[in-house]
């Protein structure tokens, strides 16, 4: 195997950056001024600043940079604590919350030595495919302006897409890094649960969200782990070095594509893009087979939804508890309002059985990964969304099954801790990119990066820009 270079006439990536400072061929200020030149002249369209944090970058550019990645600017979703800085997990309610320390993850991206210049627009309170919050107004994605960048790490992949900054930090809780990656373009990875810094604990199907990046090149997303991961002893995992080559592993490859509520197919584009990965894979040498569900698809949606709306009912008032904010429904968006007239339906006994049967899915999705390397499925059912069609004004009832068909593919590694990543494989016949999931065992997030540094040598998506882009040359 051999490691990846930076091909020739490809937009600089952070590595590119990284190596420039080293080389003396710029500095950290720089670099800063540069990108939030970029955000000023293109948020206006795309909306992903929730608050901007251009003279703290300014700051900290001119102070001793240290860690791997030290100089490199970033965004930090508006969903960790930053100390000092507004956290409002883009609910207007929490407008006013300022944090009085740092995150651990917040702290593990200072360690690696990057440094933000905003923090990125989400939908509130996080529980959405679209990025269109009362706080902050719709992000628009710099593919379409019509159409969502995806969500809740909409904000980070907007600017990405732009070539606003290379990489941005994103979260995950039920496929948010891969519902923010693959509308824009980009490499999202879900990382293991207990893979993190501040996840050491983690082991419960309960503990659903972990933090990462969406970035433009496999290499970024590989060096982004690689510095925020945890090296806790007494965590789930040994850290993953660097992986820096593509797969020479012939893997067993199961292909899903079919929506789980319904058993339908998904559209026409989503269906010739996935169609057309397999057929690359095929190419490359692995194997790939089509299977069935390890469980029974539409009981596990029923039982998903119970447990979103029983979960975050409660977690609602968990979170207005720890910040010290009272949050009643009147303080929150339509949609969210409404479900939490949903969630206050459920009982405990109700919650307590979703939760079981979310955890017999789980077992049955590990136990099924036993028989082969990789679990393949699109992470949109269709081609992406309009701004509005999970609008904050669209009660959750109304549009619970549309969304469940639309981007059910991802929470089950969220329930099983499993790592997952989606790549952009292709386009819809509008031109919209289309994202394809990866997901693997436990641990696995090297497999994945080496399989997704050999498709990325195959298809050079790092050479496609959206007509909104600032990035230069």
């Amino acid at each position: 195997m051999t490691t990846i270079p930076s091909p020739p006439g490809r937009v600089s990536d952070m590595m590119d950056m990284r190596d420039a400072l080293e080389a003396g061929h710029t500095t950290p200020s720089a670099l800063i001024e540069s990108a939030i030149a970029r955000a000023e002249a293109v948020n206006s369209r795309l909306n992903f600043i929730a608050w901007p944090v251009f003279e703290r970058a300014r700051t900290q550019a001119l102070e001793p940079c240290t860690g791997p990645l030290a100089g490199i600017p970033t965004l930090i979703k508006d969903m960790i604590n930053e100390k000092g800085i507004p956290a409002s997990w883009g609910a207007a309610v929490l407008r006013d919350y300022i944090p009085t320390e740092d995150s651990p993850y917040t702290q593990a991206i200072a360690h690696a030595g990057l440094i933000s210049i905003a923090r990125s627009s989400m939908p509130e309170l996080g529980l959405n495919v679209a990025t269109e919050s009362p706080l902050v107004g719709p992000t628009r994605n710099p593919w379409s302006l019509d159409h969502t960048p995806g969500g809740s790490s909409g904000g980070g992949s907007a600017a990405v897409a732009a070539g606003v900054v290379p990489v941005a930090h994103a979260s995950d809780g039920l496929g948010s890094i891969r519902h923010g990656a693959a509308p824009c373009g980009l490499v999202g990875l879900k990382p293991s649960r207990g893979r993190n810094i501040g996840d050491e604990a983690m082991r419960s199907i309960s503990d659903l969200g972990v933090n990462g990046c969406v970035s433009r090149t496999v290499r970024d997303t590989a060096a982004w782990l690689e510095a925020t991961q945890t090296r806790d002893p007494n965590a789930a995992f040994t850290p993953v070095p660097r992986v820096t080559a593509p797969t020479g592993q012939k893997l067993r490859i199961r292909s899903y594509s079919a929506i789980m509520r319904t058993g339908g197919p998904p559209d026409t584009s989503v269906g010739r893009v996935f169609a057309d990965a397999i057929d690359l894979l095929g190419r490359l040498g692995h194997h790939v087979g089509d299977g069935p569900l390890p469980f029974a698809g539409p009981a596990a949606i029923d039982a998903l939804n119970m447990f979103i709306e029983g979960r975050f009912t409660r977690q609602l008032d968990l979170l207005a508890d720890q910040i010290g904010i009272p949050i009643t429904p009147d303080d929150l968006e339509y949609r969210s309002a409404t479900l939490v007239a949903a969630g206050k339906g459920i009982g405990d006994e109700q919650f307590s059985a979703a939760t079981r049967h979310m955890e017999r899915v789980a077992a049955a999705y590990l136990d099924s990964l036993n028989d082969f390397d990789i679990w393949m499925t699109p992470v949109f059912s269709t081609e992406i969304v309009r701004i509005g069609v999970f609008g904050p004004d669209v009660a959750w009832l109304g549009q619970r099954d549309h969304l469940v068909d639309y981007a059910g593919y991802c929470w089950i590694d969220n329930f099983a801790g499993t790592p997952s990543i989606s790549l952009p494989m292709g386009f819809s016949d509008n031109g919209l990119p289309v994202g394809v999931q990866f997901a693997t065992r436990p641990g696995g997030e090297a497999t994945l990066l080496a399989l997704a540094y050999q498709l990325e040598a195959a298809l050079e998506w790092w050479r496609h820009t959206p007509p909104i882009w600032v990035g230069g040359d």
